[in-house]
Parts: structure tokens; C-alpha cells; sequence
């Protein structure tokens, strides 16, 4: 699987990450996300890329802390100006979990590392979590959701989850998906299947965007 160094080269061939958010396809995610964020918070961002996320947090109020192991992506977050960064390898280092922060967002990062489960056990119970998955393969992705119920049965025992959102429209050739469940940590993994299921489901169109190709 790809390390940091990785990362630092799709970073660093790419304008499109220091560009602002509202130029990137995941500007309709990263939306949706705040907009299940009710009031001013303090948001540990995990796996937090290049800080086009963190400018969007920052503008709405929030306090922010984003995490990544990419030095690249940490120092065009640090340029950006908006929030705080910190450079760090979450598979290795889970003390920021256990700091000061009432919402946790894991964007389009479970997937890609091994030790995803160990990662959620760590927060802290009641703190809230909004993560997002895609349902298709990468050679970065250490494991790939066919749908929705399987991304539930994998986080659902971590997770009392009060919201599933689907996104899809970003490409008609192949039709992706990325999925979306918030809620909040629990106390322990003993969970009833059936209490994950009775959310409404909601679904979004993203138009296929110009600028910038959806995924790394």
C-alpha cells in the first residue's frame, strides 16, 4: 500500500489542491458535512489532505485540528492559513484522538488505512463522527465497500449512526459512490443491527466536476 511519499507526489503534481474548495469535486461532500455540524465546534479532521476542507470549517465558525502523515499535504494546509495542522501517522499515533475536540471527521480516509477499526475504538465515547467512504477500488485502498450496508456493518458497532447519505453522479461511465454515516461513539461494540437500519437515507447528486478528478 502507498505511503506518505505517495501522497506527497499527488499533492505536489496537482495545482487543483491549492486551489480554494469551491473548485473541488468534493466541495458537495465536504458541504454536506458541515452542514451536519449545527453550530460552532471543534473538529479533529483525520486524514485531512492538502486544508481546503479545514478553510471551509474555519469560514463557518468552527475550531479546527487536521491530522495527516503527508508533510506535502500538511504544509499547503499550514500556507493555507485556516485552522491548525499537525503532521502525524494515525496507524502508528492515536493520542490526538484522546484530546480536546467534539467532532471527529474521518473524509475519505478509512479505506486507506490498515488499522481503520483500531482507529474508531480509540475516540473517546459520545463524541461525534462523520466519515465517508467510496465504493470503489484504488491501489491506496486497503479495502473497498460494494454499498452502503457494508460500510454500516463494518463501522455500525462503533457508531450509533442518526444519518446515511449516499453521493453519486460524479462520473455516468462508471457511476461511483461515495457513502456518508454520522453519529455518535459508543460506549462499547455490543450493537443491534436492526437500530442502524431505521435512518433515513438520503441521496445526493454531484455534478460531474471541471476542475479537479475526484479521488487519489
Amino acid at each position: 500500500m502507498s505511503g506518505p511519499g505517495y501522497y506527497d507526489g499527488v499533492y505536489t503534481r496537482s495545482e487543483s489542491y491549492r486551489g480554494p474548495p469551491e473548485e473541488s469535486s468534493y466541495y458537495p461532500v465536504w458541504k454536506a458535512v458541515l452542514n451536519l455540524i449545527r453550530e460552532p465546534m471543534k473538529i479533529l479532521d483525520i486524514g485531512c489532505g492538502p486544508g481546503q476542507f479545514a478553510e471551509l470549517c474555519v469560514k463557518a465558525g468552527h475550531e479546527y485540528l487536521g491530522l495527516d502523515y503527508s508533510p506535502e499535504a500538511i504544509g499547503l494546509g499550514i500556507d493555507k492559513g485556516f485552522g491548525d495542522f499537525c503532521l502525524v501517522d494515525m496507524e502508528e499515533d492515536h493520542s490526538h484522538l484522546r484530546g480536546n475536540y467534539q467532532v471527529a471527521t474521518f473524509i475519505e480516509f478509512l479505506e486507506h488505512v490498515n488499522g481503520d477499526l483500531s482507529i474508531l475504538g480509540d475516540v473517546p465515547p459520545g463524541r461525534e463522527i462523520i466519515l465517508t467512504v467510496p465504493n470503489y477500488p484504488g491501489r491506496e485502498h486497503f479495502r473497498f465497500f460494494e454499498n452502503l450496508d457494508e460500510v454500516v456493518e463494518r463501522y455500525g458497532p462503533f457508531i450509533n449512526i442518526t444519518t446515511k447519505m449516499i453521493f453519486t453522479g460524479y462520473n455516468p461511465n462508471y457511476n461511483p459512490e461515495i457513502y456518508l454515516l454520522k453519529g455518535v461513539k459508543r460506549r462499547g461494540r455490543g450493537w443491534d443491527p436492526a437500530l442502524n437500519t431505521r435512518e433515513p437515507l438520503s441521496r445526493v447528486q454531484i455534478s460531474p466536476p471541471t476542475t479537479q478528478k475526484l479521488g487519489i
